[in-house]
């Protein structure tokens, strides 16, 4: 990726027809299903995580599968600073292309206090693993869970062109159950890939953690949905 190294922007990741095609993509931060519980597990002033803090909750590279090796092109966080509060919100005509990205949080157009993120490639790069972890001011992270289901809703079916290659993707998605206060996820494919992708979203109080795990094969990156869960609980110690 040819991203920009400041630790506001973000890279992104899009599937391509034979598996996985890397794109460079920057963003500034920006920060469907039923919520297990939308409303609860945030106070009006909980405690703001710094980005070096949540470097340190990310998943290490002994977590990720046999073969895989760190990006460091797609390494941020934001250090000992803290962003206010702010929205911008995404059009319509974007927000699906978005979801295909490592930093798809930002489809929710709610910007986030603070965050960390990185992403992992096979060899091949015909898979990809992306993780990161945003924490919010007052009740943003319920906004960014609720705007995340609607992209979901509204993306169950969408055309995506990457390198002169167009896939028509289908998107599922559905609730996960059982870690943190509420959790979601999304599996898209298409027919002129091999695999999938799975995208998935768990919030813990004011933080809001997302996984991508694109794959060639027919798992089409289900691990998305542990990761998530593993860095959650990682968050509700930290807490």
């Amino acid at each position: 990726m040819n991203a920009s190294a400041d630790h506001r922007l973000r890279t992104g990741a899009a599937l391509g027809m034979a598996g996985l095609m890397l794109l460079a993509a920057t963003a500034c931060q920006d920060k469907s299903t039923a919520p297990s519980s939308a409303g609860a597990g945030a106070p009006a002033k909980a405690k703001v995580l710094s980005g070096t803090k949540l470097n340190s909750l990310l998943l290490p590279a002994s977590a990720m599968p046999k073969g895989f090796r760190l990006n460091a092109d797609g390494v941020r966080n934001t250090g000992d600073s803290v962003s206010p509060p702010s929205s911008s919100p995404v059009p319509q005509g974007k927000v699906c292309g978005m979801l295909m990205e490592t930093s798809w949080i930002r489809a929710a157009g709610i910007e986030g206090a603070t965050f960390a993120q990185n992403d992992y490639g096979d060899p091949g790069q015909t898979s990809q693993i992306a993780q990161e972890i945003d924490t919010y001011h007052g009740d943003d992270a319920q906004k960014t869970m609720a705007a995340l289901r609607k992209a979901f809703a509204g993306c169950k079916t969408f055309t995506e062109k990457t390198n002169g290659m167009t896939a028509k993707v289908k998107l599922v998605g559905s609730a996960v159950q059982g870690t943190g206060d509420e959790g979601i996820k999304a599996v898209a494919t298409s027919p002129v890939w091999e695999g999938g992708l799975t995208l998935a979203a768990v919030r813990v109080g004011n933080v809001v953690i997302t996984t991508l795990y694109s794959s060639s094969h027919k798992d089409k990156g289900a691990a998305a949905v542990t990761m998530a869960e593993a860095i959650a609980k990682k968050v509700q110690s930290a807490r």
